[in-house]
């Protein structure tokens, strides 16, 4: 669903801040909304199912199409994947880079 949030920024020409916002949450939020899903949510007495990402926000999740980290359901660790770094070779650059770690600054 990221790959499809990604996608209709671009056709859609919405890369303000707040578009891709709406769209991240046009694909996590909302559907759930729409589906009436009872214990959705962060919040104390839900369900605790969710997707950690690679990123620092919803915006860079959309941005970097983020790696998923971790899986759970129930509160319970079903799925695992190690940070997605990218190795460089070359003079004065650091050796590995985490895309996740060039969000913006202030970014909401």
């Amino acid at each position: 669903m990221l790959e499809v949030a990604s996608m209709g920024i671009h056709v859609g020409h919405m890369t303000s801040r707040d578009d891709m916002r709406w769209c991240f949450d046009a694909i996590t939020v909302n559907p759930a909304k729409a589906m009436h899903l009872k214990g959705y949510g962060l919040e104390k007495g839900c369900k605790a199912d969710m997707v950690v990402l690679q990123a620092k926000d919803p915006i860079e999740a959309v941005r970097l199409k983020a790696n998923r980290l971790f899986v759970i359901r129930r509160g319970r660790l079903i799925a695992e994947t190690a940070e997605r770094v990218t190795t460089l070779d070359l003079d004065g650059r650091p050796r590995a880079v985490n895309g996740a770690d060039y969000a913006p600054r202030g970014a909401a």
